[in-house]
C-alpha cells in the first residue's frame, strides 16, 4: 500500500460514538454530493451502529462506493449506495434497488470482511475485490484495490476530524531497552 495507511485492527461490534454521531460537513465533497449525503447521513449512521461499524468508516466506504447517489451503476453492474453486485445482494438476502436495504447489505457485508480478516484494510480490500483476492495478510496487487483502501482509510480520518502522532513499535523490540531511544516509524493515527 501506498501514502503510509495505518493498519489497525477491527473494531468489536460495540460502537460507543454511535450514538454521537451528528450530521457535519465533510469539507472535500462538491455541494452536490454533500447535499446527497446530509439526506441519508442519519439511515446510514444507524445502519452502521447496528452491524457494529464505525459511522466514519461507513460513510467512507459510500463516498467512495457512490458518492451518496442512490441510484448508480458501476462498469460491472454494482449498483447503488453501497455499490453491491447482485450475486451479493442475492447471497446477503437484500434488495439492491431499495436505498435502506442496499445500505443494511453493505453493512452486513463490511461487517462479515470486519469479522473474517480483522483488520480494516484487509476488510476493505475484500469489499473492493473479494475476499478471495485477499490472501496471505495481504492487500492484493491490484491498483484499483490498492487506491480503493489507501481513500476509504484517508476520507475516515478526515471525516474523524482529529489526528495525533503516534509510534508504530514492532512486537519484537518492546521491553526495558526501548524506554531508552525510540524505536519503530512514525504515523498518523486517527482516533474514532
Amino acid at each position: 500500500m501506498r501514502g503510509g495507511a495505518i493498519f489497525a485492527s477491527a473494531a468489536s461490534r460495540y460502537v460507543p460514538e454511535c450514538s454521537a454521531a451528528p450530521y457535519r460537513p465533510t469539507g472535500f465533497l462538491r455541494s452536490d454530493a454533500e447535499f446527497r449525503r446530509a439526506t441519508y447521513y442519519g439511515l446510514m449512521s444507524n445502519i452502521a451502529c447496528e452491524h457494529g461499524i464505525p459511522v466514519g468508516l461507513f460513510d467512507a466506504v459510500i463516498i467512495r462506493e457512490s458518492r451518496y447517489q442512490p441510484n448508480i451503476y458501476s462498469p460491472k453492474n454494482a449498483f447503488g449506495l453501497t455499490q453491491l453486485m447482485p450475486g451479493t445482494a442475492a447471497q446477503l438476502g437484500v434488495d439492491r434497488y431499495h436505498v435502506e436495504s442496499n445500505l443494511r447489505g453493505g453493512a452486513k457485508y463490511l461487517r462479515q470482511q470486519l469479522d473474517r480478516f480483522g483488520h480494516y484494510h484487509l476488510a476493505l480490500a475484500a469489499y473492493n475485490a473479494g475476499p478471495g483476492r485477499v490472501r496471505n495478510g495481504a492487500v492484493p496487487r491490484i491498483r484499483e484495490t490498492q487506491d480503493y483502501v489507501d481513500n476509504v482509510l484517508l476520507n475516515w480520518s478526515r471525516l474523524s476530524g482529529f489526528q495525533r502522532r503516534a509510534t508504530i513499535v514492532p512486537q519484537a523490540t518492546v521491553g526495558p531497552v526501548t524506554a531508552a531511544r525510540p524505536v519503530g516509524r512514525s504515523a498518523i493515527v486517527s482516533t474514532f
